[in-house]
């Protein structure tokens, strides 16, 4: 009776957990791709515009003239959403083929695997005070570097519920 009273409390908090792994990663991408069967859909909103604010230039070390695309995806394992992420990324650091592949649906974890990306979190926020998780469990902000440690992008993700019920495979 004890025991079953006290196993809620020795399970692993999933958001925590989520939060941690998401923290080691080079690539959110990858982190979504563990937990689906499936390769990871993005879902691109083509109509979406929004500028580099100046803390994100600078952040990006990019001056006031250099273009910074913005990409709006939701990122998606078969119908289920498992995050919304804003994306603002510096073309002329991508190759032409990585650029053609974000033209397209392909996640941006994915198409700049080929750079060895790393990234920096600059602030992740949990659940809110008042314990709810909707409409999202994890916000992450942070700086998506390139092997040699530059910058190409900095991103906004935020997680849905549905990633804490899928199994992590390995």
């Amino acid at each position: 009776m004890i025991l079953a009273a006290l196993l809620p409390l020795l399970q692993p908090d999933p958001v925590d957990a989520l939060r941690r792994e998401l923290l080691a990663a080079n690539s959110a991408t990858a982190v979504l791709q563990r937990r689906c069967a499936e390769p990871i859909r993005a879902e691109v909103d083509r109509a979406g515009r929004k500028p580099a604010t100046a803390e994100q230039r600078a952040d990006l070390g990019v001056g006031p003239a250099e273009p910074v695309a913005y990409r709006s995806v939701v990122l998606k394992c078969g119908a289920v959403a498992l995050s919304i992420a804003e994306n603002w990324y510096v073309p002329a650091r991508l190759t032409p083929g990585i650029n053609a592949a974000l033209a397209g649906d392909a996640p941006f974890g994915a198409a700049i695997r080929p750079l060895a990306p790393s990234r920096r979190t600059l602030d992740i926020a949990t659940r809110r005070e008042d314990g709810s998780v909707a409409p999202h469990v994890l916000r992450q902000r942070a700086i998506v570097l390139d092997g040699q440690g530059r910058p190409l992008a900095e991103v906004i993700e935020n997680y849905a519920p549905a990633l804490l019920g899928l199994p992590v495979r390995h």
